[in-house]
């Protein structure tokens, strides 16, 4: 190689020396040999890309000789395919990864596919499911609504178990009052609403709530005329808290009201009588005081002691009627 490098250098200085009269040679030759001959005088042969090219072409070109620089062109294209040859095998093992890297992409793009037709899928059907539900929510809010609207007319304009139980019940009690408060409060409410679009429920509703005043007005009438009876038995009673409540309670029935209260002033004048007989003939317990009649002989204190215990049940009855 030494020697093959070192003649062709002196090829190339030889030629760099007898180029001017190359040229001047190569001015009498035709015009496009001309061309050829002076563009290959003025190639730079020290420039970087003619020393690399030689710097490969000396790493196979080993003989200088005729027959040798006559075949440079084949062993040039030869080297080529050999560069290629070996260029093709080094890659295959790249082109074998990349073939599996194309299946591994294929097979990718199909599991995508198949992803993406699942989720067109389910957001149909997910579609579908949505619209359901926002439809039964409106329902349930509809519901609900209309189950608050019921809520409010329960408690405006209907009695509960309980307080229809205490004005059927047989004891008069604090709760029967309340129920009785109740019924006449929905009876009023009941006024109001006829004089809305919804008169035949105020109506009905009216009718219903007179049948439980009526009935407990009446059951009530009777446990009075009970208690005053009750109160006939006894001398100078407390009326209790209520009685007076019931009284008060059919101040609203006129006609229920007059029977209590000739009931009332029935049982007391009874009672009284037989107080003043008792009184009068017998005196207190045991004897005292004496009997009023043991002072028959004398008029004056004999009046004076029936005017005096009169004054006295007289004072004793007006409580019982405040």
């Amino acid at each position: 190689r030494g020697k093959s490098g070192g003649g062709r250098c002196c090829c190339l200085s030889r030629s760099s020396k007898g180029g001017d009269g190359a040229a001047a040679m190569a001015s009498s030759l035709a015009p496009g040999l001309a061309r050829k001959v002076k563009k290959v005088l003025e190639t730079r042969v020290d420039s970087p890309e003619i020393i690399s090219c030689l710097k490969g072409l000396s790493d196979f070109y080993g003989d200088n000789n005729p027959a040798a620089r006559r075949g440079l062109r084949n062993s040039i294209e030869r080297r080529g395919l050999d560069i290629n040859r070996e260029f093709l095998d080094a890659s295959s093992q790249a082109q074998e990864a990349l073939a599996v890297v194309d299946d591994q992409l294929e097979g990718l793009l199909q599991c995508c596919q198949r992803i993406a037709e699942a989720l067109d899928s389910s957001r149909e059907r997910t579609g579908a499911l949505l619209h359901e539900t926002n439809k039964l929510s409106l329902e349930l809010d509809a519901v609900e609504g209309r189950k608050r609207m019921v809520a409010s007319f329960l408690v405006d304009y209907q009695l509960t178990d309980d307080e229809i139980a205490a004005l059927r019940g047989e004891d008069v009690t604090d709760v029967f009052f309340a129920a009785l408060a109740r019924v006449q409060q929905i009876h009023g409410n009941c006024r109001a609403l006829l004089r809305t679009h919804h008169q035949r429920a105020g109506l009905e509703l009216m009718d219903v709530m007179a049948t439980y005043q009526e009935s407990a007005h009446e059951r009530l009438c009777r446990w009075v005329q009970g208690e005053c009876r009750a109160l006939a038995e006894e001398d100078g009673p407390e009326v209790p808290e209520l009685l007076s409540r019931a009284m008060l309670a059919l101040r609203a029935r006129p006609t229920l009201y007059r029977y209590c209260v000739e009931e009332v002033a029935r049982t007391r004048h009874n009672a009284l009588f037989r107080r003043f007989i008792t009184a009068l003939t017998r005196g207190g317990p045991g004897g005292m005081p004496r009997p009023i009649e043991v002072h028959a002989p004398d008029p004056q204190r004999y009046v004076g002691d029936m005017l005096g215990w009169l004054h006295q049940a007289v004072a004793g009855e007006k409580e019982l009627v405040a």
